[in-house]
């Protein structure tokens, strides 16, 4: 970690060389450790760091980026030089206006201590001895990792934010079943491996020899694992504003009318306790929390600056990293908390699944946002409000608008999960949604 200091005086040579209209540079580095382990043994210990600057360049409205993993000034000048180039070979960009100028940004005291790979091992150690005294087969992922991103530009920005994340997951094997748990945290004191363990176990252990169930539409408790999944897709396919005027998002031409169920409250709050805070985006400008959905109706979609000054709207603060072909996306977005606890949506089901998570999941058509997966990992079935046995799996096609329209509850707690679709780290409920909709079952 060169840490803000460092990266400042850096940052102040290289922004007053070259002969351009404006320059932007985006550093992030990472302290990185992961320990992987399978059929009860841990067979991969890795630990390594990475670099990555990133240099963009304008003249006139022509636009260069040009990247490298290194810091020195040689590989720093190289780069922009380099960047400079591509600008030059660029057509012009009609619809770009300026990089952003400085902006007021929240300050944030993120408590980040280092980790212990020994800790990590022991931690890993503890899922496969509870799996093990169960004759199960544990599997999974231990990563830590402690970042800092800084940004500057040529405008008077700059930008500087350090912060850390844990990521524990496993996967339990039985003959005719498995199970999943996850915890994900800032720091790695707050892991607990003892927990994640007993709670893949035991999904393992409850879903031994599933039974066949019919491919149809039934109700669903989704815990939070499955919900993080389809509000991934939903960050990146809904309030984009690339996507929302270009008329491709389930969104567009929608705004102040109702998309989802009244019961629907969508918020992107980058500053909430649970979740892995940013302060300002890809561009230095600064974060807030955003109101998307309203009981059900669209208040806002995610704007950068280059979207902001083409289709003259207010910067939300959602840039990526240049160049972004995406669009603006909110990365810290959640369904609101509702009122109920999961135990208590259980016993209002008639017929229906709750399902532990989705995998492999797919968009089919992203202006109706229907997408397809299987579930995996702990699928039961649901009769007169009462767990009554395991099922196989089954795929799914599903719009996820007809779903959130169709919420009958929603959790009264947050749960801070990891998205293995979205690669985000994200706040979700567990849901109970009316109807999902069931193609086909599997063998397993």
């Amino acid at each position: 970690m060169l840490g803000e200091k460092k990266l400042k005086k850096i940052f102040e040579i290289l922004l007053h060389q070259g002969s351009v209209d404006q320059i932007e540079i985006l550093y992030s580095s990472s302290k990185n450790a992961l320990t992987r382990f399978a059929n009860n043994e841990i067979h991969q210990n890795m630990a390594w760091r990475n670099l990555f600057v990133s240099i963009r360049v304008i003249i006139g409205k022509k636009i260069g980026v040009a990247q490298t993993s290194s810091i020195k000034k040689k590989s720093l000048d190289i780069t922009l030089n380099k960047a400079i180039e591509i600008a030059k070979n660029q057509q012009s960009d009609p619809d770009f206006v300026t990089l952003p100028v400085p902006k007021k940004t929240s300050k944030l005291s993120e408590r980040v201590s280092n980790f212990s790979i020994d800790k990590m091992g022991k931690g890993v150690g503890s899922i496969i001895e509870i799996a093990r005294k169960k004759q199960l087969n544990a599997s999974g992922a231990y990563a830590c990792e402690i970042s800092e991103v800084a940004l500057a530009n040529s405008l008077g920005v700059f930008q500087y934010h350090k912060s850390a994340s844990v990521n524990l997951s496993t996967v339990i094997l039985a003959d005719t079943s498995s199970g999943f748990a996850s915890q994900v945290a800032k720091n790695q004191v707050d892991i607990r491996p003892q927990e994640v363990g007993e709670v893949a176990v035991y999904k393992a252990l409850e879903s031994t020899k599933p039974k066949d169930l019919p491919p149809d539409d039934y109700e669903v408790i989704l815990e939070p694992q499955a919900v993080s999944e389809i509000m991934s897709f939903l960050s990146w396919y809904g309030p984009n504003a690339r996507i929302y005027h270009e008329g491709a998002s389930c969104f567009s031409k929608k705004m102040d009318q109702q998309v989802f169920g009244s019961n629907i409250n969508i918020i992107d709050d980058p500053f909430h306790e649970l979740v892995f805070p940013m302060p300002f985006d890809y561009e230095g400008f600064p974060k807030k929390k955003l109101e998307i959905v309203k009981n059900g109706v669209l208040k806002n979609i995610a704007y950068d600056s280059y979207h902001a000054n083409k289709f003259g709207m207010q910067n939300t603060g959602h840039a990526l990293p240049a160049p972004n072909t995406i669009g603006p996306v909110p990365l810290h977005m959640y369904i609101k908390e509702g009122n109920e606890t999961k135990t208590q949506m259980i016993k209002n089901v008639k017929k229906g699944l709750l399902i532990t998570r989705f995998w492999y999941v797919r968009v089919l058509n992203p202006k109706t946002l229907n997408i397809t997966g299987m579930t995996r990992d702990g699928t039961f079935l649901i009769k007169d409000g009462e767990v009554v046995g395991p099922v196989k799996n089954m795929r799914f096609n599903q719009s996820i608008p007809e779903a959130l329209n169709n919420v009958l509850a929603i959790e009264n707690k947050l749960n801070a999960v990891g998205s293995f679709e979205g690669e985000m780290i994200s706040l979700s409920p567990t849901l109970h949604i009316g109807k999902w909709s069931f193609s086909s079952s599997t063998l397993f």
